[in-house]
C-alpha cells in the first residue's frame, strides 16, 4: 500500500489532477505511484469550522472478517461539480488521498451562512488507485436475473453542505439500505477498488480452489454446471495438481452442502473421480453471495495458486449476517464480492471469474471484471484472461479445459504410484500416489533448454513432478528420457513390458514409450504437447517375524539325555541377544524368543 502522501503546492498539481480526472471519466484512470501529487489526507478526520464543512469517505481494501473491511491508504478521490465534470472543483481542497486508517477527507471552505459554497452539492469520484490496485468506474446493477441491466457510474453526491458539519460516507451519503430504488446504487459506504490479479504460476500442476454457484437461477442447468466442473477436474488429471471445493448460494457453503478447503490430489483419474464425487449429489439453494463464497476461500488455511468462480448470475447478497434484498444487484452486493476477492488475491492467489449464460452477459462483465481483473477472455488468451463470459456450461467447460492446460504446453509430467506389496506381475490395482523423496532425472539427446533436470516428489499427495524443457525455435519434437533413482526394497512394475505408461493430456491418446535400462523410459515430446507418464513401483514384501527356540540335549558316555534329565553335575545356561539388537540376556531352554525378522522371497 502506498504511504500517506505529502502536501504539494497547488501549482504543481493542476496538470496532473486534470489529466487523471479526465482518464477516470473515461474508465482509464492509472494506478497512483508511490508519490502522487494530490494533497495528503491528514492522520485524523479534521474538524469543521463555522465556515467550512468536512466530507469524509472511508476507503477499503481486503475483507478481514465476515462483516468488516480493512482500510486502504493512497486512494485519490475528488469532488466534482457533477458526474460529467472532468476537473475537480478545486485542485487543492477538492482532492484528497486516504490515510492509513482509510479516511479520505475534504475540507470545503465557504459553506457557512452567506458563503460561496453554502448549500453546495458535489459528486465524489475516484481519480486514481494506489499502486497494485485498479478502479471500477462503473458496476452493473439491476435484477439478479441479469435482465434490464444498468451500469451506473460509481460516484456519489454529497448532501447540501453547511458550515460546521461533517458528512461521512458510512452514514450521511453513499451508504444506503434502500434496496428497491433504481438505479440500485445502495452502497456499504466503503469505497471499493480491486487488487491487481496476481499472475498464475507458470507451472503445469497447480493448487486450485473451485467455487461453484448453487443459486436457484442455475435451475435445470445444474447437471451442465457439474459437467463443466467435471471437465476441468478431468483435464487436470495427469498433472501434479490438487483441487479444493467451495459452494455458495446466499451463504457459503450453500444450503445442504459442505466446503472442502483441504486440497485433494487429482493427479490420477482415480483422484479426479474421488473429487468429483464430492459435489455429484449437490442441489440448489437460493440467493447469490459472491462475498461469502470468495471469503470462504480467503479464510481457508491453504494458499491456492488459482481460484475459479463458476457463476451464472450477479450477486444479490453480501456480508454475514446477510445484507441486501436477495433479488437485485446493488453496488453493495458487488462491493462485498470485491473486498472478499481482494482478500484472496492478497495471498498471491489468482482469481478467475467464469460467467455462464444470460444472467452474466453484456454489462455484467463489469462485475466479473471487478472481482478478477480487467482482461476478458478472447478465445486465445487463457494464460492471461481474468474473466470469461460464456453462453452455456458446455462452453464454460471448454474454456476451463484451456485454462487447466494453459501452462502445460511442451511439458512432461511424471506421476509416481506405489502398488500394494501383495500384488503380483503387472497388476497395479489399488495403487496409491507416492510420498516425498522419489527422484527422477530427465535428459535429451537434443539441445533442449533446462535439461538435464532432476525433480523430487514432495509431500503434497500428488506423487508428481513436471519437467519443462525449452525447445529451440526450429525444434518441433525431441526425445526425452526419464531415469528413476530406484529406492531400496522396491521393484519397478512394468505395464505391457514398458517401464512407464504415457498419455497426451490434450486428447487422452496413448504416447509410445521405449524402456531405457531397468527404471528409465523415453518418449518423443512435441513442442506444444502436454504428456503425462505414470511409473509404478511395488515394495518388496515386508519381512515376517520369526521366533527362536533353542533345545538342549546331552550326550554323556554315549547316552543321550533331554535337558533336565541329564545326570547330576551336568549343567548349561543359555543367553541370547535380541530382538532388535538387544544385548545378551538369559533365556530358558525350550522357550521361544522373538529373535527378529526373516525377509520373504520377492513375489511370495
Amino acid at each position: 500500500m502506498a504511504p500517506p502522501h505529502r502536501r504539494r503546492a497547488a501549482v504543481a498539481v493542476r496538470a496532473l489532477v486534470a489529466l487523471t480526472a479526465l482518464l477516470c471519466a473515461t474508465g482509464l484512470a492509472p494506478a497512483a505511484t508511490s508519490g502522487p501529487a494530490a494533497r495528503a489526507a491528514v492522520a485524523e478526520v479534521p474538524p469543521p469550522t463555522a465556515t467550512s464543512s468536512v466530507v469524509t469517505v472511508r476507503t477499503g481494501g481486503d475483507r478481514i472478517a465476515d462483516a468488516e473491511v480493512g482500510p486502504l491508504a493512497g486512494v485519490t478521490l475528488g469532488l466534482f461539480a457533477d458526474e460529467g465534470a472532468t476537473d475537480p472543483v478545486d485542485p487543492d481542497w477538492g482532492v484528497c488521498v486516504s490515510d492509513a486508517d482509510g479516511d479520505c477527507s475534504f475540507t470545503v471552505p465557504g459553506t457557512g451562512p452567506g458563503g460561496p459554497n453554502e448549500g453546495a452539492v458535489y459528486t465524489v469520484r475516484q481519480i486514481a488507485a494506489p499502486s497494485g490496485w485498479y478502479t471500477n468506474p462503473e458496476l452493473r446493477t439491476g435484477p439478479g436475473s441479469g435482465s434490464d441491466s444498468l451500469s451506473p457510474v460509481y460516484a456519489f453526491p454529497t448532501p447540501e453542505l453547511e458550515g460546521g458539519q461533517t458528512y461521512s460516507s458510512t452514514s450521511d451519503f453513499m451508504y444506503s439500505t434502500e434496496y428497491r430504488e433504481s438505479p440500485f446504487t445502495a452502497s456499504t459506504g466503503i469505497w471499493q477498488q480491486s487488487r491487481v490479479n496476481p499472475p498464475l504460476d507458470a507451472a503445469c500442476g497447480i493448487d486450485v480452489a473451485l467455487v461453484l454457484d448453487l443459486s436457484a437461477s442455475v435451475g435445470s442447468a445444474l447437471p451442465q454446471l457439474k459437467a463443466a466442473a467435471d471437465q476441468f477436474t478431468d483435464t487436470l488429471a495427469g498433472t501434479p495438481s490438487r483441487l479444493s471445493l467451495f459452494s455458495f448460494d446466499r451463504n457459503s457453503p450453500s444450503t445442504g452442502t459442505e466446503n472442502h478447503p483441504e486440497p485433494t490430489s487429482v493427479s490420477t483419474q482415480a483422484g479426479a473421480d474421488a473429487f468429483k464425487s464430492l459435489y455429484a449429489d449437490w442441489e440448489l439453494g437460493s440467493g447469490t453471495n459472491w462475498d461469502q463464497g470468495l471469503y470462504a476461500v480467503a479464510k481457508a488455511p491453504t494458499r491456492y495458486d488459482l481460484t475459479v468462480v463458476l457463476t451464472d448470475g450477479n450477486p444479490t447478497r453480501f456480508s454475514k449476517p446477510l445484507q441486501s434484498d436477495g433479488s437485485r444487484t446493488h453496488f453493495a452486493d458487488t462491493e462485498g464480492g470485491i473486498f472478499a476477492a481482494n482478500a484472496v488475491k492478497a495471498e498471491g492467489t489468482r482469481v478467475v471469474a467464469v460467467g455462464v449464460g444470460r444472467g452474466v452477459e453484456g454489462v455484467s462483465g463489469l462485475n466479473l471484471r471487478a472481482i478478477s481483473g480487467p482482461q476478458a477472455f478472447t478465445g486465445d488468451n487463457p494464460e492471461t484472461a481474468d474473466h470469461y463470459q460464456t453462453t452455456d456450461f458446455t462452453a464454460a467447460g471448454a474454456a476451463l479445459n484451456q485454462l487447466a492446460l494453459s501452462n502445460c504446453e511442451g511439458t512432461l509430467s511424471v506421476i509416481k504410484q506405489i502398488v500394494p506389496e501383495s500384488n503380483t506381475g503387472e497388476d497395479v490395482s489399488g495403487a496409491q500416489n507416492a510420498g516425498p523423496g522419489w527422484e527422477f532425472t530427465a535428459s535429451s539427446t537434443e539441445p533442449l533448454g533446462d535439461l538435464p533436470d532432476t525433480r523430487t516428489t514432495d509431500d503434497d499427495g500428488t506423487g508428481g513432478v513436471t519437467f519443462e524443457p525449452g525447445f529451440p525455435p526450429t525444434t518441433a519434437e525431441a526425445p526425452v528420457t526419464v531415469e528413476e533413482t530406484q529406492q531400496p526394497d522396491h521393484t519397478l512394475v512394468t505395464q505391457g513390458g514398458a517401464n512407464a505408461v504415457c498419455v497426451n493430456l490434450d486428447d487422452g491418446t496413448p504416447v509410445p514409450v521405449t524402456s531405457s535400462g531397468t527404471t528409465g523410459f523415453t518418449v518423443d515430446l512435441e513442442r506444444q504437447a502436454s504428456v503425462s507418464c505414470t511409473v509404478y513401483n511395488r515394495p518388496d514384501q515386508a519381512p515376517e517375524p520369526v521366533d527362536l527356540t533353542v533345545d538342549k540335549r546331552w550326550t554323556i558316555d554315549g547316552t543321550s539325555y533331554a535337558e533336565g534329565d541329564q545326570p547330576d553335575g551336568y549343567e548349561a545356561t543359555l543367553t541370547l541377544t535380541g530382538p532388535d539388537g538387544a544385548s545378551a540376556t538369559p533365556q530358558p531352554w525350550g522357550s521361544p524368543r522373538a529373535a527378529g525378522w526373516r525377509r520373504r522371497r520377492p513375489g511370495r
